[in-house]
């Protein structure tokens, strides 16, 4: 027991003494590599000490001194480790350095080329970063731009702290699962070194070329006036707009009743026109949109229906007709029985007074009162 507490109080006189005997500043180098670098070991008191490094190392000083520069002009080594040191290695302080290297180059590519792209299906896409170190402090991230100029961080990736410092390859992979709206978008990645607070500000940061993708895509039918139900007066005309988004551009086809007329088709849409439409036209309108990813549909129940209103007018119109006739008829009727039926001719002759001579004269016959 009393033993494990001297070793315990050895100890920390040992950490104490170490701490207070040598400083290192600065304690933390970044370093280029090939650039130079240098640090200054300093002591309270006069001491002894040296650097032991495998480049710029120097030994034990003659005399003793309070300071004592390590100084490089091309860091060449990846596991440069100064160590300032006291006579008889009473103190040791070791410089904490990190040699850097920007990428020769960042690349991104499919695993597999899709020869294009089709939505909904699954992809990998790799990041390649040649010849970087310490790869343990990069931060690779793709990133993606559609047509409209609006860019989305898809993922950011960092390998695990293997402690590796000369340079290495690091490859990235990421599942792409595209969309419709990724068609003629931009995919690339970035390779960031963060070194801290003590490397270079901004962290430095190195981007691919841009892939250009293309997404192929089946229709999505735009229908004017919609895919639902409607109603048409009979004698109307029916006009049905069938157009559809799709890559590449779709080709069109219709269901039809029997007795509708063929349809209008294009490259660009496909339309349905009846002019004087009748009743047996009523039925279900199908727009059928094809392309090599698949097909879309879009139904109109399409109900003709019959205005009553136009004949019930003309019947009321014909039924005043007939009822003028019959009346004229009527009218003409009664005017003749009454008024040519009791005609008597006497009551057109003159009346002769009960006083009144007829005298014959000269063959004329003269009335005297």
């Amino acid at each position: 027991m009393e033993i494990v507490i001297l070793v315990s109080l050895l100890s920390l006189y040992c950490d104490f003494t170490d701490a207070e005997c040598l400083v290192i500043s600065p304690a933390r180098l970044v370093v280029k590599y090939g650039d130079p670098a240098s640090s200054n070991c300093s002591s309270d008191t006069p001491v002894q000490m040296g650097w032991e490094a495998t480049q710029g190392g120097t030994d034990l000083t003659d005399k003793e001194v309070k300071s004592l520069n390590w100084r490089v002009d091309s860091v060449t080594d990846w596991n440069i480790k100064p160590t300032c040191y006291t006579e008889g290695g009473q103190c040791l302080k070791q410089l904490n350095i990190t040699v850097y290297k920007l990428p020769d180059s960042v690349s991104i590519s499919y695993r597999t080329y899709p020869d294009p792209m089709v939505e909904k299906h699954h992809y990998q896409l790799q990041c390649l970063v040649q010849n970087i170190a310490p790869i343990e402090r990069l931060r690779v991230t793709f990133y993606k731009v559609n047509t409209t100029g609006e860019q989305t961080e898809l993922d950011t990736q960092q390998k695990s702290k293997d402690n590796i410092k000369t340079p290495e390859n690091g490859a990235y992979t990421l599942d792409f699962t595209p969309s419709r709206d990724d068609d003629r978008a931009q995919l690339w990645c970035s390779a960031m070194l963060d070194l801290g607070p003590e490397g270079p500000q901004p962290p430095p940061v190195m981007e691919s070329d841009r892939l250009n993708i293309t997404v192929l895509y089946k229709p999505l039918i735009t229908m004017s006036p919609g895919c639902f139900s409607m109603r048409i007066t009979e004698g109307d005309t029916l006009s049905l707009n069938c157009s559809a988004n799709g890559n590449p551009a779709p080709s069109y086809g219709w269901l039809l009743p029997q007795s509708a007329p063929a349809p209008n088709t294009t490259e660009e849409r496909s339309v349905v026109t009846i002019t004087n439409i009748a009743k047996s036209h009523s039925g279900e309108y199908t727009c059928i949109a094809r392309n090599p990813p698949g097909n879309s549909t879009c139904t109109v129940n399409v109900e003709v229906t019959v205005d009553y209103l136009p004949i019930i007018a003309g019947l009321a119109a014909a039924a005043v007709v007939i009822l003028l006739v019959v009346s004229c008829f009527i009218y003409s009727s009664y005017y003749k029985h009454t008024r040519m039926g009791h005609y008597q001719l006497k009551d057109r002759l003159p009346r002769r007074h009960k006083n009144k001579q007829v005298v014959h004269h000269n063959g004329m016959d003269q009335s005297f009162m």
